[in-house]
């Protein structure tokens, strides 16, 4: 007859096995399967207060715990499809639909998501499974692997004196466009002063603040960010906020 072992030493037991297979999922390089001759990554941060006080805004659950939010990592255009006379703001537009179409969520723990779910902006359709089907599923990431990488790196800006200064400086003031440029490129000891695109809309009484940061990567530096040279100016600018904005508070 098998024996059954010791309920703690079995809880021990699955601890520890658990925390082997989040260390094997942190190692894992994040690589595309298919269509990887990409150039470059733009990581795609929010700041929640902006980007759910503007535009459709949020869902009444949204939480207001977290500011920096995340967006997505959006590979490049691939250069077959450059070769297809594809413009980046048609890639932009239609992401992964130019080779397949997936209306499939992400097989992802429910540890995961729920992280995901608390740091992504609560929109009227899912933006989890939006950002999958436009940015992931046609390259043939792992997805696991894919949004425990942004997870990572979202973690390493909060966590940065940029992140830091958004939060503890920036937060329910006006800012100068130059004097956020300036902290991102000291924090991350970077000369790349364009690798910082700053998006800006206007909230209904017509004030302009700051709702999301596009970060451009290399696409091998992922497990180098913020250092090693994985920053890069954007190829194409899309920074569209001016040179004073507020960055807005819950």
């Amino acid at each position: 007859m098998p024996r059954v072992p010791h309920p703690r030493l079995a809880a021990t037991l699955a601890l520890v096995l658990g925390l082997l297979a989040a260390a094997g999922a942190r190692s894992a390089p994040l690589r595309a399967l298919r269509h990887a001759d990409f150039d470059h990554y733009t990581f795609a941060l929010t700041w929640q207060p902006g980007f759910c006080g503007t535009g459709g805004g949020c869902r009444r659950d949204q939480p207001r715990d977290v500011l920096i939010g995340l967006h997505g990592l959006w590979a490049s255009r691939p250069r077959s499809l450059i070769r297809r006379g594809i413009s980046a703001p048609q890639w932009w537009q239609h992401g992964c639909d130019y080779y397949r179409h997936s209306s499939r969520a992400p097989k992802l723990s429910p540890a995961m998501l729920q992280r995901l779910r608390h740091i992504m902006p609560h929109l009227q359709d899912s933006l989890l499974r939006h950002e999958y089907d436009k940015h992931v599923q046609c390259f043939g990431f792992d997805a696991p692997t894919f949004f425990g990488t942004e997870l990572r790196l979202r973690r390493r800006v909060v966590d940065s004196a940029f992140g830091r200064y958004l939060i503890g400086t920036a937060r329910g003031h006006a800012v100068r466009h130059a004097d956020v440029t300036e902290q991102f490129m000291r924090a991350f000891t970077t000369d790349q002063s364009a690798a910082l695109q700053l998006r800006c809309e206007r909230t209904n009484g017509g004030q302009v603040v700051l709702t999301q940061l596009w970060i451009t990567l290399h696409t091998d530096a992922l497990s180098r960010f913020p250092r090693d040279g994985a920053l890069m100016n954007a190829p194409i600018a899309q920074d569209n906020c001016p040179g004073r904005f507020r960055v807005p508070g819950w």
